[in-house]
């Protein structure tokens, strides 16, 4: 159970896309039962912010559509998205979710 923005989250997942061959993830936040929020992310940015989180580092990390962005802090990571509400996750939930998906898509 996560919180986002005061909000109780019961679920987040990393995904793999929808299409096959396809590189990259999808985050999902499962908001209410019938509201959720999927960000795509292209195996370029997955694989710096996987090197943020696995550096402790800090940063920021544009996204390729220009507009949205992820904010890497050491306690929580934000995601801005072109017109919606930013998502935050906690950062060390968001580092261990992205290792165990790594290490059953090795190809993302």
């Amino acid at each position: 159970v996560l919180y986002m923005n005061g909000l109780l989250v019961d679920e987040f997942r990393i995904d793999t896309p929808y299409l096959p061959g396809e590189k990259g993830c999808r985050l999902t936040w499962i908001l209410s039962e019938d509201e959720e929020k999927t960000l795509y992310v292209r195996h370029e940015d997955l694989m710096e912010l996987d090197e943020l989180l696995s550096h402790g580092s800090t940063g920021k990390i544009e996204m390729e559509d220009g507009a949205s962005s992820i904010l890497v802090n050491s306690d929580s990571t934000d995601f801005f998205l072109a017109g919606q509400k930013a998502l935050k996750i906690e950062t060390l939930v968001l580092k261990i979710a992205l290792n165990d998906f790594l290490k059953n898509n090795p190809d993302a």
